[in-house]
């Protein structure tokens, strides 16, 4: 009887025991699906480097998950909507998802959050659709039992009050605003809104931007700060694949390979895989972790993709492109495909030698070479300072015409605002014979700003656009944003909106340019040459009048904020930065060549050709051998490529 009763006992508590919690990753390879028309539809398969991350992600033993990451590492559908599929089916709780905008947070809901919920089998019927007679679920609140998933905008104060939430997981933070509205740091906000939950979950992943503007690199420097290492096939050397380490014949990225860093050995592309299943994470500052700060951080970068899109010659072939380019396409390079932050030369350049090697073009005409004009316009109390800048291929410029319109701007009729109308209707005589108008006006709001909104909605937004400098963001210019309130206080749609500017990019941009040297065997200037006509010293003095300098914050991080040199105005940099935000709207960054070649056939230039096709790989080299040759960046200090 006692051997009966044991028995009964023991098979009532194994029908009563709770089933054993699935990772994420295992319950990803279990359960999860990418949709159709997902380059990789279909079952999902966790990738080597993706599961250290998932698992931390569903490890109770962390508190804090931090990934810092280029693109083409599948973190959108790894660590965002498998994380979510996973705590709505295996650990139901409060849900807090924060996109950078509210507009980020409604695609995301509606492009894949919807198709989570319907895709994935164990999700189907958890939550009820946004059309459905549930009016409880809405595109950004979503509710099942046991828990509620809240999608809100770092740029929205109200999407962070009055909620309590286990989950925290905040996608792209450097494409965060510096403050909510005027509530302060988004990610501040929403870890307080977990304080509550002694299990709670916090989850941040982002690309990174600047160095010392970079939330996610504080974050990784915050965490144990964990690298991906592989072996080597040929000798068994772990290491980390650094992007000084990928080599290529000259000429020929496209032939490029990984050197071993303990002893040479040649890491063909078709060595990859077989070394990135072999990989493991190691923390490189395990000494962050500890029982009372539980942080995980991660880099990855995408040498160790799979992607057909991410293979070694193709990086190393972005590589020259954006080296190409000038500063702002070589930091995209660093941001999005090495995951690193970019690191802007914080001193000023000398204001002599850019005075020294002006051009004889006349004052307020349009050289050979610049192809459209944009204006950017600094307000002050007084005045209003302006700059005509003409741009042309590779991003050269050529200034045009720069000034004061004196007079109280407060006063939008007998102000300086009548005088820069004149100035927005004038036309500039082309060295080819053609008259040239301005394209695009960009004028700063920061001061007097209801005047300046006056005035700029006097004018088509196709023509002249209101402005906000910033100190930080994620691009040289964002979305714009309406300002207009009806008369409930709440924002208009339809009404006006202002652009926001990164001082922090465009100032580095443009300091990065005016480094650059006019070559002295008489061919072109290399991209991004900046060309002056016979201005006074005190323009150049304006234009270089700010520096970066190091600044600690109350978290204990090191950041660079730009200051006035002492004794110092910096009116014609404001100035000259407002133009390049002009010129982006236009489309300076992505203007193809036919788009140039059209423009250079409006001034009466002859089209300049596009280059030709490079001629096929060589051979590529094979098997462990001394390297033939030591790349240029080889044994280079960490960020070295940042700071070139």
């Amino acid at each position: 009887m006692p051997s009966l009763l044991a028995e009964v006992d023991r098979r009532v508590r194994e029908q009563w025991r709770p089933a054993k919690r699935l990772h994420l990753d295992a319950w990803a390879d279990t359960h999860y699906v990418l949709p159709e028309g997902d380059a990789n539809a279909g079952r999902w398969r966790t990738l080597p480097y993706q599961r250290g991350i998932m698992q931390a992600i569903s490890d109770p033993s962390i508190e804090r998950v931090s990934l810092m990451k280029s693109s083409r590492t599948g973190y959108t559908k790894g660590c965002i909507c498998a994380t979510v599929g996973y705590f709505i089916a295996e650990d139901p709780c409060p849900i807090l998802l924060v996109q950078p905008t509210i507009d980020d947070a409604k695609k995301h809901s509606k492009e894949d959050i919807a198709t989570l919920l319907h895709d994935v089998a164990v999700l189907r019927g958890l939550v009820s659709e946004a059309k459905s007679r549930d009016g409880s679920n809405t595109l950004t609140e979503k509710f099942f039992r046991g828990g509620s998933l809240s999608l809100v905008g770092a740029n929205s104060p109200r999407g962070f009050r009055r909620t309590s939430r286990r989950v925290v997981i905040f996608d792209e933070v450097d494409g965060y605003p510096a403050s909510a509205g005027t509530e302060g740091d988004p990610i501040e906000l929403g870890i307080r809104r977990s304080e509550y939950y002694w299990d709670r979950k916090i989850i941040a992943g982002s690309t990174p931007t600047l160095a010392g503007h970079s939330r996610i690199a504080d974050l990784f420097e915050d965490g144990d700060q964990r690298r991906y290492y592989v072996p080597c096939l040929h000798c068994g050397a772990f290491q980390v694949l650094r992007f000084p380490n990928l080599t290529w014949p000259e000429g020929h990225p496209e032939a490029a390979y990984f050197r071993c860093e303990a002893n040479g050995c040649v890491m063909e592309p078709k060595d990859k895989r077989g070394m990135v299943e072999a990989g493991e994470w190691r923390a490189e500052a395990p000494e962050h972790f500890t029982p009372d700060h539980r942080h995980a951080s991660f880099h990855i970068w995408a040498a160790y993709s799979y992607s057909p899109n991410a293979t070694w010659g193709q990086l190393a072939a972005e590589f020259v492109k954006a080296n190409r380019g000038g500063a702002l396409t070589l930091q995209t390079f660093v941001n999005t495909v090495l995951g690193e932050t970019f690191t802007v030369r914080g001193d000023a350049p000398a204001w002599e030698p850019l005075y020294r090697r002006r051009e004889a073009y006349r004052i307020g005409t349009v050289p050979r070479g610049a192809l459209f004009l944009t204006v950017g316009v600094d307000v002050q109390k007084d005045r209003l300072v302006y700059e005509v800048v003409g741009w042309g291929r590779g991003k050269s410029s050529w200034s045009i015409d720069y000034g004061m319109l004196i007079g109280e701007t407060a006063d939008l009729t007998r102000g300086p605002w009548p005088q820069l109308d004149e100035l927005l209707a004038r036309t500039f005589p082309h060295e080819h014979g053609v008259g040239m108008t301005i394209r695009m006006l960009a004028v700063d709001s920061g001061y007097n700003t209801q005047q300046v909104y006056g005035w700029a909605r006097q004018h088509p937004m196709s023509r002249v656009i209101a402005i906000k400098g910033g100190p930080s963001g994620g691009a040289l210019i964002g979305a714009p944003s309406p300002v207009e309130l009806s008369d409930r206080g709440r924002k208009l749609k339809r009404g006006y909106r202002v652009w926001p500017v990164s001082g922090h990019i465009a100032k580095g941009e443009l300091y990065g340019w005016l480094r650059l040297e006019a070559p002295t065997d008489g061919s072109p200037p290399p991209p991004g040459f900046v060309h002056f006509p016979e201005y006074g010293e005190d323009y150049f003095r304006e234009l270089t009048a700010e520096q970066l300098i190091p600044v600690k914050t109350a978290r204990g991080f090191v950041r660079l904020e730009w200051s006035l040199i002492p004794g110092r105005q910096n009116h014609a940099l404001d100035a000259r930065v407002y133009a390049r935000a002009a010129a982006a709207v236009v489309g300076l960054d992505r203007f193809a060549d036919s788009d140039w070649a059209a423009l250079e056939v409006a001034t009466g230039q002859e089209p300049t050709a596009a280059p030709l096709p490079a001629a096929g790989p060589p051979p590529r080299p094979s098997g462990p051998a001394p390297p033939p040759r030591k790349a240029p960046w080889l044994g280079q200090p960490r960020g070295w490529l940042a700071r070139r």
